[in-house]
């Protein structure tokens, strides 16, 4: 928001009789009721922008936050994340349903270090079974462990949520409209898990209110886990975690200016609340935010799209060339998983690998600007018996396929499917997508979208993933892909 301020000559001051524009309406002496009502209105729209941009900033810190989330979970292994700024000593006691078997463990000494918060891995569980866990600290919670060999799993797949969107006065500046719609969704039909590929904070949108340090970094992380539209079955489902730009900042590659220096201070956070609670790596290398894991017959590659990332090109320029966004190692890596794993292989990505959103001013921060290297990702998953990618980032849902090149059978086909925001804006009016590559199906409105995928496997011969786009809260497409085995 800015103000102009005018110099007049003497000469042309404006005499009483002058209307004086406002923003709402205009000044005049012949019309006072009105130039009242407009005053009013201009004071109360500057009154909500500043509500808007502030209010959870002055009033909602969140220091003394105390809250727990379930985090990845396998069959005989669960992940359980705690926050807790008390100085007493915790311990957490879990047991399944029957009470039979109970354990307690010390919880460690909870410090400003990790912003009061510990990811606690409970292991040696029985697979199939419920949990149910409380700490001293009045925290409880539950999970299930995956059944091994089971043909059937379902996941939500989203990302891109902001606090206090749409502007209500009347609301919680820290409630998030748009988690009530998957809340609703998994009371009827829980998801396995929750893919949530990015934006899960925005340090910078509608304007950056503070210095980039970790410690507002940190303020952001809680004052969504602070968010009154949480509920326990939300916080029961295990959640995946990717980060993307805006846990940072817009369109970052760490070769912009200061990129390395913001990227410690953003990872302090991610670290301590998101990464150590996904998936571990199969090396144990907790310096790599990407990771693997396996789901009943699916293999699921999580991206790191962000840290080892070249400059993005102009966009004049196109999107072909050397440049790198996973960077050496890690494309070593997901090449040796697409050819080393049986089954669905799904790679994760914070960014669309689509480049139908070409019109935006920012569309080559997707794959659309690392198109060569996009191609040496897609020929292998073409030789392996082709793919799934779920995306998200761009606040609208695209499903698209990438059929294989003359010699490979239609079956090798990638299907994307990318979607988001979870509760954030969408463009009504403005059209960014152009079907450069195969559209199954675009759909830009809704300020909340999601998607629930369902794997099935248990037809040896023709395997299936359903997927379901909930928008605003109701069901707004459905589809059915279909992986003949051949």
């Amino acid at each position: 928001m800015y103000l102009r301020v005018t110099a007049f000559h003497r000469s042309s001051i404006p005499t009483p009789s002058t209307h004086l524009p406002v923003l709402f309406g205009t000044y005049s002496r012949r019309n006072p009721t009105a130039s009242f009502l407009g005053l009013l209105l201009n004071v109360l729209a500057f009154l909500a922008c500043i509500d808007f941009v502030y209010r959870s900033h002055v009033l909602h810190r969140s220091e003394s936050l105390v809250f727990s989330r379930t985090g990845y979970v396998d069959s005989t292994s669960a992940r359980i994340v705690l926050r807790d700024p008390s100085a007493q000593r915790l311990q957490l006691t879990y047991a399944d349903a029957t009470g039979s078997e109970t354990t307690t463990l010390k919880i460690p000494a909870l410090t400003e270090t990790s912003d009061y918060t510990a990811t606690l891995q409970l292991t040696g569980l029985r697979p199939g079974t419920r949990y149910f866990y409380n700490t001293t600290g009045a925290q409880a919670g539950s999970f299930l462990t995956s059944a091994p060999g089971a043909k059937k799993f379902s996941l939500i797949s989203t990302s891109c949520q902001k606090p206090f969107y749409p502007y209500d006065p009347l609301s919680h500046s820290l409630g998030i409209q748009g988690l009530h719609h998957p809340a609703r969704y998994a009371e009827e039909a829980p998801p396995d898990f929750v893919l949530f590929l990015g934006d899960f904070i925005y340090s910078d949108l509608p304007v950056q209110v503070a210095p980039l340090t970790t410690q507002f970094y940190r303020q952001l992380y809680r004052q969504v886990y602070a968010s009154p539209s949480w509920t326990r079955t939300l916080r029961d489902i295990p959640w995946i975690h990717v980060f993307d730009d805006h846990e940072l900042v817009n369109d970052y590659f760490p070769g912009m200016a200061g990129g390395k220096a913001m990227y410690a201070r953003a990872m302090d956070p991610f670290e301590h609340y998101q990464r150590a609670a996904n998936p571990p790596r199969p090396d144990n290398d907790a310096r790599k935010t990407y990771t693997q894991f396996r789901r009943g017959d699916a293999s699921f590659f999580v991206l790191d799209t962000r840290t080892y990332r070249a400059p993005p090109p102009a966009k004049a320029d196109g999107g072909t060339g050397t440049r790198t966004m996973l960077g050496a190692e890690q494309l070593d890596e997901l090449l040796r998983w697409i050819v080393a794993e049986e089954g669905w292989k799904v790679v994760v990505s914070g960014v669309p690998m689509t480049r139908n959103w070409s019109k935006g001013a920012d569309a080559m921060d997707s794959w659309a600007g690392y198109l060569n290297e996009r191609e040496i990702i897609f020929r292998a998953l073409w030789r392996a018996g082709g793919g799934v990618i779920i995306s998200g980032d761009r606040h609208e849902h695209a499903t698209v396929k990438f059929r294989p090149p003359p010699g490979y059978p239609d079956s090798h086909t990638i299907i994307e499917f990318s979607t988001s925001p979870l509760s954030f804006f969408y463009l009504p009016f403005l059209r960014e997508y152009v079907p450069h590559e195969e559209t199954v199906f675009n759909l830009p409105h809704g300020a909340s979208k999601f998607g629930h995928l369902t794997f099935d496997s248990s037809d040896e011969a023709r395997w299936t993933i359903g997927f379901e786009l909930v928008v605003d809260g109701e069901k707004a497409w459905n589809y059915e892909h279909v992986w003949e085995r051949v």
